[in-house]
């Protein structure tokens, strides 16, 4: 028994007057405080609390968190704890209620006052020591404390909170045993409070612990049940329906409807209610709304969202069009983020109003009062349906009214730019804004056609305008679309009729945004519509890029133009460059003469560019530019410009392979010399030259061939420097000293932690990765060169890296960004290099193993661990198809645990790509699990690679692979699931048959049980799935052997349900019906002793020829002759009975030439039907000839009177 005795406390003044009866404190409360204690209000520099100033972090810790307070006055530990367990008793045993309301204003106290700092320690003791009755203590106070004391409620409430939600330790579930008392105080106070701001903070609390609760509707049905009988009241009080709707809408997510002990029927009529009553106000309307959206995202299904949707949707357009002539922005950008989140998770709810729905959205941009903010979010509404891949784009594609909206509310975003001639437009600015970001996601979702198309009319009505902001938002629409679009070549079809009026406006208009816009627009043309861009338009072109680059009134137009060039001429062909190459390099070569700084850089990356396209042709010119070129250099160098250094020298090795060897042996010393000097100095980790020296040594060797092995130990040592150089992460102590200004860092999120890389030496080691790979490439360099690229795969902090190790992916700086181009695989290309290398003898063969060898043994299995630690699907594709080159190079060179990862790393790529296709597919109403073309992305190319992978590794570890059969089985069988798409059970056919022929009978006794989900594909509805199954039965027949015969009874069953479907012979099943046939003829052959032959053999002829699987036609009719050849008895019949059926196959087949069956098989037939003819009586042959059809009559007389 705890005593309540005092004990001698810290010399601190507490009131030793009795207190009154609780009844009687509402009235003497106010006297009896002390001044200054208990009334915060009158401490000095008192301000209403925050919840942070509540207590400290973590209320949790079984430490005092307040070791930084100041101590209570002098005493021993003993009498402080003494003290402390005295006035917790003194706060929980009291029945009045004056100790708490004491205790809880003072914890809200100014900071560093000593009564905070003694209220915290008292709090942090309470807490530790008294948990469940501090709590059940703090909820009785919040039940029986007068009205008068809303502060301190607030004060109490607010305790209760942080103790009970605190994140370091999950209280409410310690307390779990006193929770049934807290739930229903909690629900009292919801229903008896009438304080408002109490009221919400109620609701707010329920709210978070309800979503501690694994199943809410299980284990808190009171709490539905209280907000629906909230929500259906006739209350006076419209601030508790709100209040109640507000839960509501917290809550949906944590109730599972199975759980429920109310309908949701029944909250839907409650909604429908609110939404009719005339005496609701508009905030209640919008709780409401907010609410119905989550119902309709957590609440509904695919099958019964009709019941609902059609009139919740009607309801959520009225609330929206109101809110927009009130301009209420806050509510708006609420009610859209919901809806955001609906077109995300399930798009198909939309349907039942979709039109109406998204209209009513896209009012939102045109209100003139609204926030930029709020517009945008009614965009990414949109964007957020494009982006759900199969559902939200087909119906935004069905919908005849809104795409042409979109993008007259994204032009009419594009539209809002100030004007500001005197600095014109700049590409980051453009790329950053919001609107910009929209347009590209959508262009990226649905596609170049679809948008081109429908802003034909848009482009001609805008860029027909007078004020200068249609005409720049109509031409650069056209520039992002062709840059971000995700089929380029689909704008090919739509581009023509505008692209004519752009090339002008850079002339014409008299606008520097409009010039700037259209520059920037045939930069993308150049880009991502070569070569039909060129082709058609270089004769237009041209003239006014170079017009442009002379527009030094406005600085950045001009810049813009020298992009634009530098694009069109890098992506043209030599052939069209050709008639314009005297004029351009005439005029680079006067630009090159300017002082400008600028002028002369851009000018040097067009003239690299120039010189690229036009390859040999540009030989002539040489003789001119180089002296130009060299005196630039030079220069520079003495200048310690290594800006322009590094321009000059980029320029000159560009030109040095454009024009080859033998054109350039009087220039390379001095060049060479001064790379020699510039490797001795010490670059700074930011100068240029550093990544330009890399890539000037590359080029050289790339020019010079075997000729550059003099320079090989300078610089191949220096490649391999910069491509292991490792400090390229920051993890600063404090992140907000970070500056991200100059460009030279880049922010990058890794989990929950923030990191810098900097992108100067991640461009250094891709540059040094790339030269790497080329020189091994040229000069057979293989060994040396794998050992650098192949740890750059296990690089952890950049895509970029790991593309250029997997596969040579080339990252091109330009002004502001890193681009791609893609190169040969880098992998493969130093395996070749190798085997190259030791068969001319450039590199040595030690005693025991081969340096090709050597080199597979080191590489093969480091793209076996890289592609198993990888998560991004377009990396995998890249690792996968090195990996599938290299092993077919390199044969068997993996170890039993190798393999053990690579088979495990090749099953869940599988079964990853599967997951997420079959989550795709299942979601489409209407498609009977096939996936559509457009949707397969990249996750099906990495699906694809991972199954030709695997087949490659079966073929080339064929004497090692028999362990791991069975380990395969389990992946096959799962993709032969009923639930499995097209793809899936064509990529498990595709394996099962690679290991049936590799391992025939033993394969068949691992993966028996396959045949069975074989004979049930058969009798699926999909023609497809038909066709893919009875193609695997033809090669179970083929290579099952003995473990075979024992299923041909269940496989001519499978196989007659195909071939006997009543639509078998339509469009849609002929090939699965022909792909039947096939595998009938394969049982035929391979075990015909199990079967009744000549009944068999009467229904395979019956299905000949086959006219439409033409691959398997050749293979069965070759098949049929072989059983002529030899007179077979049970196919010819009794005295040849069937001659008449087999002529008349033989008929077709020749009818159709050699589509049906090969030459030799023709040859064949025709030699066969000349020997019957003569072995036949004449009336027999008579008689089966005028059987024939009359075409077929004049064919066969004619193939056998030659």
């Amino acid at each position: 028994m705890v005593t309540t005795t005092t004990a001698s406390a810290p010399p601190r003044r507490v009131s030793a007057r009795a207190v009154p009866p609780r009844s009687l404190l509402p009235l003497r409360f106010k006297a009896k405080l002390l001044p200054g204690r208990g009334n915060p209000s009158k401490a000095r520099n008192w301000s209403p609390p925050s919840p942070s100033r509540l207590g400290p972090s973590s209320l949790s810790s079984q430490e005092s968190p307040l070791h930084s307070v100041a101590p209570l006055p002098r005493s021993s530990p003993c009498s402080t704890r003494d003290y402390l367990r005295n006035k917790a008793i003194k706060i929980l045993e009291s029945v009045e209620a004056l100790p708490l309301t004491c205790f809880l204003n003072e914890l809200n106290f100014p900071e560093n006052s000593i009564d905070l700092m003694d209220a915290r320690k008292l709090l942090n003791y309470l807490k530790k020591n008294y948990l469940t009755s501090f709590c059940l203590c703090l909820v009785s106070y919040l039940k029986f404390c007068a009205t008068e004391f809303v502060i301190c409620k607030e004060y109490a409430f607010d305790v209760l909170c942080q103790i009970l939600t605190e994140n370091e330790h999950d209280l409410w579930q310690e307390t779990s045993f006193m929770n049934k008392e807290l739930k229903s105080a909690l629900l009292d106070c919801l229903n008896t409070e009438s304080s408002i701001e109490i009221l919400h903070k109620i609701s707010d609390f329920v709210a978070t612990i309800a979503t501690k609760e694994v199943r809410l509707g299980n284990e808190w049905p009171e709490l539905l049940e209280f907000v629906y009988e909230s929500i259906s009241s006739d209350s006076d009080s419209e601030e508790k329906v709100k209040c109640a709707i507000s839960l509501l809408f917290k809550l949906i997510p944590q109730c599972a409807v199975e759980d429920m002990v109310i309908s949701i029927d029944s909250f839907y009529e409650s909604l429908v209610d609110i939404f009719d009553s005339e005496e609701m106000s508009l905030e209640v309307q919008v709780e409401a709304t907010l609410a119905s959206i989550r119902f309709l995202c957590h609440w509904t299904n695919r099958w019964d969202h009709d019941r609902y949707s059609t009139v919740l949707l009607v309801e959520i357009v009225l609330t929206i069009s109101t809110l927009i002539e009130q301009r209420s922005d806050k509510d708006l950008q609420a009610l859209v983020d919901e809806l955001t989140v609906l077109a995300k998770e399930k798009p198909w709810s939309l349907s039942s109003q979709f039109d109406y729905l998204v209209l009513s959205v896209l009012r939102i941009a045109d209100g003139v009062e609204l926030q930029d903010k709020t517009k945008i979010i009614a965009l990414e509404f949109v964007v957020a349906l494009a982006e759900k891949r199969v559902e939200g784009r087909r119906m935004l594609r069905g919908s005849q009214l809104i795409i042409p909206k979109v993008l007259e509310k994204i032009l009419f975003l594009l539209a809002n730019l100030e004007d500001n001639p005197e600095t014109g437009t700049a590409e980051t600015d453009i790329q950053n804004l919001p609107v910009v970001r929209c347009l590209a996601r959508i262009a990226a979702s649905l596609g170049g056609e679809v948008l081109v198309n429908n802003f034909r009319k848009l482009f001609a009505i805008h860029f027909g305008a007078e004020d200068w902001q249609s005409r720049h938002a109509a031409v650069l629409f056209l520039g992002i679309v062709a840059e971000k679009c995700s089929k380029p070549e689909e704008l090919k079809q739509g581009w023509n009729q505008m692209a004519g009026r752009i090339i002008r406006s850079v002339d014409e208009d008299m606008h520097p945004h409009v010039r700037w816009a259209a520059l920037y627009t045939i930069k993308q043309f150049s880009k991502h519509l070569k070569p039909e861009f060129q082709d058609k338009y270089h004769e237009k072109v041209m003239p006014v890029l170079t017009k442009a680059m002379d527009d030094f009134s406005n600085p950045l137009v001009q810049v813009q133009a020298y992009l634009a060039l530098f694009d069109f001429t890098w992506n043209c062909s030599s052939s069209t460059l050709k008639p314009h190459l005297k004029e351009i390099v005439n005029k680079l070569l006067k630009q090159l003469q300017k002082v400008n700084p600028m002028v002369q850089g851009e000018t040097l990356r067009v003239l690299s560019a120039v010189a690229h396209s036009s390859r040999d042709h540009f030989a002539e010119y040489y003789s001119s530019v180089m002296p130009y070129l060299k005196v630039i250099m030079m220069t520079a160098n003495e200048e310690l410009d290594h800006n322009h250094l590094a321009d000059s020298v980029e320029c000159i090795t560009m030109v040095w392979l454009a024009v080859g060897k033998d054109k350039i042996r009087s220039d390379i010393e001095m060049v060479v010399q001064l790379l020699f000097s510039l490797q001795g100095s010490k670059l700074e980790e930011n100068d240029p030259m550093r990544s330009q020296l890399l890539q000037a040594w590359a080029r050289l060797g790339k020019c010079l061939g075997q000729e550059f092995r003099p320079y090989m130990s300078v610089a191949i040592p220096l490649l391999i420097k910069s491509a292991k150089i490792g400090s390229y992460v920051i993890i600063p102590k404090n992140p907000d000293e970070v500056d991200e200004s100059d460009g030279s860092i880049r922010a990058l999120i890794l989990g929950d932690r923030k990191i810098w890389i900097k992108t100067k030496v991640l461009e250094e080691k891709l540059k040094a990765c790339e030269g790497l790979y080329l020189l091994s490439d040229e000069l057979k360099e293989g060994l040396s060169v794998a050992r650098t690229l192949v740890p750059r795969l296990k690089f952890e902090h950049s895509e970029e890296i790991r593309r250029v190790a997997a596969s040579g992916m080339l990252m091109i700086a330009d002004n502001h960004s890193f681009i791609f181009g893609a190169l040969t695989l880098a992998m493969p290309v130093l395996l070749k290099s190798s085997k190259v290398a030791t068969q001319e003898g450039y590199l040595e063969r030690s005693a025991d193993e081969s340096p090709f060898k050597k080199l597979c043994s080191y590489v093969v299995p480091a793209l076996v661990k890289a592609l198993s630690k990888e998560s991004l699907p377009e990396i995998a594709t890249v690792i996968l198809d090195s990996l599938d080159e290299c092993m077919k190079m390199s044969e068997h060179v993996l170890d039993e645990d190798q393999t053990d990862l690579f088979l495990k790393t090749i099953m869940n790529v599988l079964q990853k790509i599967s997951s997420l296709s079959r989550s795709r597919v299942g979601a489409i109403e209407g498609i009977n699990q096939t996936l559509p073309d457009e949707e397969n992305g990249e996750e099906q190319k990495v699906y694809k690679k991972a199954a030709d992978c695997l087949t490659t590794f079966i073929i080339t570890h064929k004497n090692t692979f028999s362990p791991f059969i069975g380990k395969l089985a389990p992946c096959i069988e799962l993709m032969w699931g009923r639930d499995r798409i097209v793809e899936e059970r064509r990529t498990a056919l595709h394996v099962f048959c690679d290991v049936a022929k590799q391992f025939r009978e033993e394969a068949f006794r691992r993966y028996k049980i396959s045949l069975l989900f074989l004979f049930k594909a058969c009798k699926d509805e999909n023609p497809e799935v038909q066709e893919v199954a009875a193609q695997a039965i033809g090669t179970a027949a083929e290579f099952g052997g003995s473990v075979f015969k024992s299923s041909v009874k269940g496989s001519l069953s499978a196989l007659n349900a195909v071939m006997g479907h009543p639509k078998a012979l339509e469009m849609e099943y002929v090939m699965a019906h022909d792909t039947a046939v096939s595998a009938l003829g394969k049982i035929l052959e391979f075990h015909r002793e199990k079967l009744k032959a000549e009944k068999v053999l009467r229904i395979w002829l019956g299905h000949l020829p086959l006219k439409n699987n033409l691959e398997e036609a050749k293979v069965v009719h070759r098949q049929l002759c072989s059983l002529v050849e030899v007179s077979d008895v049970e196919l010819l019949g009794t005295q040849k009975a069937y001659l008449s059926e087999i002529v008349a196959v033989y008929a077709e087949i020749l009818w159709a030439g050699k589509k049906l069956a090969t030459e030799e098989t023709v040859n064949q037939m025709i030699k066969q039907l000349k020997l019957h003819r003569r072995r036949s009586p004449h009336s027999t042959w008579r008689s089966i000839m005028l059987s024939l059809e009359l075409h077929l009559q004049k064919k066969l007389e004619s193939m056998l009177s030659s």
